[in-house]
């Protein structure tokens, strides 16, 4: 039974490395965009304020998807000594947020609800 467990908890580890890596390639195309807004600045353009500012503010949601992936990571790979139900539901919640937040790769915080649902069984 030891064994089931461990896969579970690595269908989620996945899941959340999945989403963990997502989130830093959406940052690394804000990033591009807010060099882009840099430039349009440099050539007196005052639309450059605009796409800076859509990439800070954009910055916030995948930002919120690797901190809550990582609660996720953390709880798959360090919680195995506490209550496995517990965990799944944890999980679950926070696999359910960061879907509707628009997870980056959808696959991500798909298998962290499906490796929550097997932690709960």
């Amino acid at each position: 039974m030891a064994s089931n467990a461990s896969i579970r908890y690595a269908i989620t580890a996945i899941g959340s490395l999945l989403t963990i890596l997502s989130g830093i390639l959406v940052l690394l195309f804000l990033f591009i965009m807010g060099i882009a807004g840099a430039g349009q600045l440099i050539l007196f353009n005052p639309a450059g304020l605009g796409v800076i500012a859509g990439s800070i503010i954009g910055a916030l949601i995948p930002i919120i998807w690797i901190v809550l992936a990582y609660t996720m990571y953390s709880i798959a790979r360090n919680g195995k000594r506490k209550d496995k139900a517990v965990n799944g539901i944890i999980i679950i919640i926070l696999g359910f947020i960061v879907l509707f937040i628009g997870g980056g790769f959808v696959i991500g915080p798909v298998l962290d609800i499906v490796g929550g649902f097997l932690l709960i069984l």
